[in-house]
């Protein structure tokens, strides 16, 4: 008995999707809610320009989507913004925009935007004005030992005199060396505030020990740094130094 094509069941056939197809259409619907203002999907979309991933790399596309959700107050985007134009890799260094968002973070309990402000304030340029004191109020606003160490730093070393003050740099100094006696950052900090208070026999122990801990350290690449001021230590006279940028 002949059997009838037409009385054999249909089926379909479920194809899956591609790697391709899907990533499509994730870009779709990020696209659709960034453009309704979604502020995750801002913040995702400007990453995906900035970097060129699912998409063509599109640095000016990427940072006006990163702009909108900072101005949302999306706290990562704003990070992004301000780190970015901080360290002037993916575009030229803009201090006042750093700054700007910097400081947006900081009213917002940010201790990072405080530290790489103190930064900011302790180099100037860029529009923003270098200021000593502004530094280390950040610095101290942040509050950990490498931003104390910093305010030591200027309190010893500020080329404006109203904002040195050698014997608060050396107590300071003297206080964090509690927790490592051999840290050559600090051992240098300390050097610096007993030169500035003109006991240079003080000074050049503690420089002459702050070279001594640089070999225990290979990372830090200071040690002619370390052994000029040595010499000026030597023919008693104090350093003199704005902080450079990171």
């Amino acid at each position: 008995m002949a059997v009838s094509v037409l009385s054999l069941p249909a089926y379909s056939f479920y194809v899956p999707p591609t790697v391709e197809s899907l990533a499509a259409s994730k870009l779709v619907h990020i696209q659709i809610k960034a453009k309704q203002g979604d502020v995750d999907a801002q913040f995702l979309l400007g990453l995906m320009h900035l970097s060129g991933r699912f998409v063509s790399q599109n640095t000016q596309l990427g940072l006006d989507w990163v702009n909108q959700a900072a101005a949302q107050n999306h706290i990562k985007a704003q990070q992004t913004i301000a780190d970015l134009a901080f360290e002037g890799k993916l575009f030229a260094r803009d201090l006042a925009l750093a700054e700007k968002w910097y400081l947006v973070m900081a009213d917002q309990g940010d201790k990072w935007a405080n530290f790489r402000l103190g930064f900011i304030y302790s180099a100037g340029g860029d529009g923003v004005i270098r200021n000593c004191g502004k530094a280390m109020s950040q610095f101290n606003a942040a509050g950990d030992n490498v931003s104390l160490g910093n305010v030591a730093w200027i309190l010893a070393t500020c080329p404006e005199a109203e904002y040195r003050d050698g014997s608060r740099a050396v107590s300071m100094s003297l206080k964090l060396l509690e927790q490592n006696q051999n840290d050559p950052t600090v051992l240098d900090n300390l050097a610096a505030g007993y030169a500035e208070i003109g006991d240079f026999t003080s000074a050049i122990d503690a420089q002459k020990k702050a070279i001594q801990a640089l070999k225990h350290n290979p990372d830090l690449a200071h040690s002619d740094e370390f052994i000029m001021r040595l010499k000026q230590y030597q023919n008693n006279q104090a350093y003199r130094e704005i902080i450079p940028l990171m």
